[in-house]
């Protein structure tokens, strides 16, 4: 005899799936968002408190960044970025601690070897390059494993 599913039960599940469906649209932005920010703090620890040119060079290099991969990896915007199965998009971010670090700590080197105006737009610069990078080993990883607990 097939189990009923109570009200409850059925809106448990739904909530469930909206919350992984929630997690896999935006692990990658709160990782993102988690390293661009402790950038930002760690160059104003650095450099001290940015005035609004070191504000706007620092948006410019974040946002450079991205424009640049996305240049790259979509060969000149000709081709999409394809969806990632869930799992692996779990498990990479929970792996975010690497490319979080990294991309902070790049931007810590740069600030402490580059003149001040040339940190505040080329540290995020690199923070990004360096997050994304990883990031995307971090994935290649998650998605071995996956891979063999699905052969197992």
């Amino acid at each position: 005899m097939p189990r009923r599913t109570t009200g409850t039960t059925a809106q448990a599940g739904l909530y469930v799936r909206e919350l992984r469906r929630s997690l896999r649209n935006n692990s990658g932005a709160f990782g993102y968002s988690v390293m661009i920010t402790s950038t930002m703090a760690m160059l104003s620890s650095i450099e001290g408190s940015p005035r609004p040119t070191h504000i706007v060079l620092f948006l410019l290099g974040a946002v450079a960044s991205f424009a640049l991969i996305e240049a790259v990896a979509t060969r000149a915007f000709t081709r999409s970025l394809e969806d990632e199965d869930t799992a692996v998009i779990a498990l990479g971010a929970s792996l975010n601690l690497f490319s979080i670090a990294g991309g902070v700590g790049v931007a810590a080197g740069l600030a402490v070897l580059l003149p001040e105006t040339a940190s505040w737009l080329l540290a995020p610069f690199a923070a990004s390059v360096t997050y994304v990078l990883v990031t995307a080993v971090e994935m290649a990883v998650a998605r071995r494993i996956e891979e063999r607990r699905r052969v197992e």
